[in-house]
Order: structure tokens, then C-alpha cells, then sequence
């Protein structure tokens, strides 16, 4: 079900609503978002449609929502069976999101996807930009499933609605997670060079399959280059952990900065590429290597970034003391706007088991927007009922929302410090994996 007009209506409140949610998104919700190759972005009013991968729900399309201005009317094209009510529906709508149907959702219902490709074909030409993930579902890691033609058909229905113009745009997007389900984790969104539709409508009129497809494969190319690309999904898992395990040495051999995350996607990107180089013989290797890693890794409780470090006492006696003079503000911050947090992120867990690429977006809603909302508010009333003064009132709300990310920030750092701890304690045990990592960096350096 899907309500037209409320799609092509871009209001008051869906400006406030959509600058509101941006905030939390790129501020509270990740402690870091990156946007890169603005500058490949058409000017807003161009006709054009965004593809993207697709890794985590939801969340994929805020990522690209949020970094693009608000001249800039987004509308998303997403799975048609969360628009089985029409409360829902109108909701999904008023946020720019239309149904598309597969099969799996029944072959009865494919025929509506004709009425949602003339008015997406509609859109394009009127300047919206029509936004897809063409894979057609969420890929549980990061790699990058087969590209589908939808996108294209759609592409091409605009195209011929306004005469073949010569100025329309495909525009290849790829995200990249630091981690998936953790809060205040980093997100990086990245726009390629946008691909002329033009160049490909001589091969249309000839014949639109072939030209469906070879569209699909540039994309596909396009949006692979954006991105990480772990090839071997056999052994994903293992080259996943591999990857944060070998990334310090290629950030320092690269000249890349260990604080910056686009640097990190770069480093992973080069790890893939890598992979791709190397013999199946010099894999089984590798994977032999890294199984070593991961074994004291479970074995000690340690991440991937403590197995090539070294750890002095005075080093982490100087940030235990860090740790114990921050530890106030984290509890007063924990204290006031833990239990909304915590309560999101268990309901999210439990909702999402189903399937767990969707914890992140219910997270978003039930922590982010319903539960922390409803927490300030009932702070809000209190405050009007025992206090009067305005001032107060102000610097009161500016502490709770400053400590609701310090204490995220705080109790994740605290982790990896404690990471630390662990494999300072259990030096002896990482000596003996010392010559696996140090056979791994050399492989992935070669």
C-alpha cells in the first residue's frame, strides 16, 4: 500500500522531523560519520537515482539521507511486507520510503511494482532522487551481493518519460560500519563518480535487457570499488578478524592515520585486495596464521588490536588513572540516561534474533527516538514541577545529553582497556602467537 501525494509532499515536518533525526543520527547515535566524494553528487534538481550496498537495514538509507543537504528530496525504495497496515504505510510514506515487491513477498503481488516504477520513473524526472539497494537484500558482512536490474528498468522508464535527456545520473554509493550492533561505533558513507545514463540509451533502443545489464555490471563494479569487499565468504568470519588484526600495520606502512576511519576503510580495502592476489597455498597459510590469533584471541579474551601491541605497566597505570577520574561523569551520565539505552538495546536484540542485520535500525528507533524521548520528557516535567529557573533548566539538559555520549564513549574505552589488561597479563601466551602475527603482516605487506 502506498499513498502517492504524501511521498511528493516535502513539508514543514518532514524538514523538521528529517533535521531533528540527522542530529541524533551523526551525533549521538555514532560518535563519528564520515561523507566522502561530495563532489561527485549532481546538483539537487538534476534527474538521477542513488544505488547502494546494503549491510544494515534501516540504517543503510539514514546514513545516505543524512549526508546529503536538504534540497536534496530522498526517496527509497525499500521491502514491500513492512507495508502491510496502512497506519505504517502513511508513516513510510511521509518519510519518502515506497514498497517494492520480490517474490519471495508472492507472484501475486509483482504486478503492483508496475504503478511503483511509473511513479519512481515520475520522481526522477520532477528531480527527487530515487534511491535503491539494488543487491535486494542486506548482506550479513561486508561484501557485496549480485546486483540486480530493477534499478535499471527504472532508470531507463525516466529516461524515455522526458525524451532521453543527456543530463541524467547514476550515482554508485557505498556505507562502510566500523561495527554493526555497538552504540557510538563510525560510519562512513562514500559517493563514487556518478555513470551517465546517456551512454548507455543507443544499447537501449537496440536492446534494453542487454543494456539493463551491462548498467548493472558498472554499478556493480562501481559500487564494489566504494566499499569492502571480502571475497572468500567461505571463510569470512576468519579474514573479518584478520583484517582489524593486520590494519595497524598497513595504516603505518600506508601513511594513513590510525584515527581517521575513511584511512581504515582504505586499509581494509587494501587487506581485500590482497586476499585476492594471493594463491590458494599462500591462503592456507594465511588462514592457519590467523586461526593461531583467534585461538589465544577466545582463549585470553582479547581483541584483534591487542595481538600486534605491546603494553607497558606505567602506560596502563597512567590511563587506569584516566579511567578513575572520568568515572563520575560516566555515572552521573549512566544514571540519567542509561536505563532508555540499555532498554532499547536488550528490546532490539530480542526483536531483531529473526534476523539480526535489522538490530541496528530497531535500536535507533526504540533507544534513539521512543524510549529516550519519553525519559527527557518525563525529566522535563520534573524539572518544571521542582524548579524555576530557566538557566538551570538549560545547562541541566546540555549535562544530560553531554553525558549520555560520555558514558558510552567512557564504558567503550574502558573495554578496550581492559582488552589491554588482559594481554599485558597474558604476555607469555601472546609471545607464542608473536610469530603467526608477525607471518601475517609480513604476507599482507609483500
Amino acid at each position: 500500500m502506498v499513498f502517492f501525494k504524501i511521498v511528493e509532499k516535502t513539508g514543514f515536518w518532514y524538514r523538521f522531523f528529517r533535521k531533528w533525526l540527522q542530529y541524533i543520527f551523526s551525533y549521538a547515535y555514532y560518535r563519528a560519520f564520515h561523507v566522502l566524494g561530495k563532489e561527485n553528487i549532481p546538483p539537487a534538481g538534476v534527474p538521477m537515482m542513488m544505488v547502494s550496498n546494503h549491510q544494515n537495514g534501516f540504517i543503510d538509507a539514514l546514513g545516505i539521507l543524512f549526508s546529503l543537504p536538504l534540497r536534496y528530496k530522498v526517496v527509497f525504495l525499500a521491502r514491500a511486507d513492512v507495508f502491510n497496515r496502512p497506519s505504517i504505510a502513511k508513516i513510510l510514506n511521509f518519510c519518502k520510503i515506497m514498497p517494492i515487491y520480490r517474490q519471495r513477498d508472492g507472484r501475486e503481488n509483482l504486478g503492483e511494482n508496475s504503478a511503483i516504477f511509473d511513479e519512481s520513473a515520475k520522481l526522477v524526472s520532477l528531480g527527487f532522487p530515487v534511491t535503491l539497494f539494488p543487491e535486494g537484500r542486506h548482506q550479513e558482512g561486508h561484501y557485496l551481493g549480485q546486483v540486480k536490474k530493477g534499478f535499471a528498468r527504472i532508470a531507463f522508464d525516466a529516461a524515455e518519460r522526458n525524451g532521453f535527456p543527456e543530463d541524467m545520473w547514476i550515482v554508485p554509493v557505498g556505507n562502510h560500519y566500523e561495527e554493526y550492533f555497538s552504540l557510538r561505533s563510525r560510519l562512513c558513507i562514500s559517493y563514487g563518480k556518478p555513470i551517465r545514463l546517456s551512454d548507455y540509451y543507443g544499447q537501449f533502443q537496440e536492446n534494453p535487457p542487454r543494456a539493463m545489464t551491462a548498467l548493472a555490471e558498472k554499478v556493480q563494479e562501481a559500487i564494489g570499488g566504494l566499499m569492502l569487499d571480502i571475497p572468500d565468504r567461505e571463510h569470512y568470519a576468519l579474514y573479518d578478524t584478520l583484517r582489524a588484526i593486520v590494519r595497524p600495520s598497513i595504516l603505518k606502512r600506508s601513511g594513513l592515520k590510525k584515527s581517521y576511519f575513511p584511512d581504515h576503510l582504505e586499509a581494509d580495502r587494501r587487506f581485500a585486495a590482497r586476499l585476492r592476489q594471493s594463491t590458494e597455498e599462500e591462503l592456507v597459510k594465511v588462514r592457519e596464521d590467523a586461526g593461531t590469533c583467534q585461538d589465544f584471541m577466545k582463549r585470553c579474551k582479547v581483541g584483534p588490536e591487542e595481538i600486534g601491541c605491546k603494553f607497558s605497566f606505567l602506560a596502563l597505570l597512567g590511563q587506569g588513572l584516566l579511567f578513575l577520574l572520568g568515572l563520575p561523569a560516566a555515572l552521573y551520565g549512566l544514571c540519567l540516561t542509561g536505563i532508555p539505552a540499555w532498554a532499547g538495546h536488550r528490546l532490539s536484540d530480542r526483536m531483531g534474533r529473526k534476523n539480526k542485520m535489522l538490530r541496528a535500525s530497531i535500536d535507533f528507533v526504540l533507544a534513539q527516538l521512543i524510549f529516550t524521548g519519553v525519559f527527557y520528557l518525563i525529566y522535563i516535567i520534573l524539572y518544571w514541577v521542582f524548579f524555576s529557573s530557566f538557566p538551570l533548566f538549560i545547562v541541566l539538559m546540555a549535562s544530560w545529553v553531554v553525558s549520555r555520549m560520555f558514558w558510552m564513549d567512557y564504558f567503550r574505552a574502558f573495554s578496550a582497556f581492559m582488552r589491554r589488561c588482559r594481554a599485558f597479563a597474558h604476555a607469555r601466551a601472546l609471545s607464542g602467537c608473536r610469530m603467526a602475527y608477525e607471518d601475517l603482516v609480513a604476507w599482507v605487506l609483500k
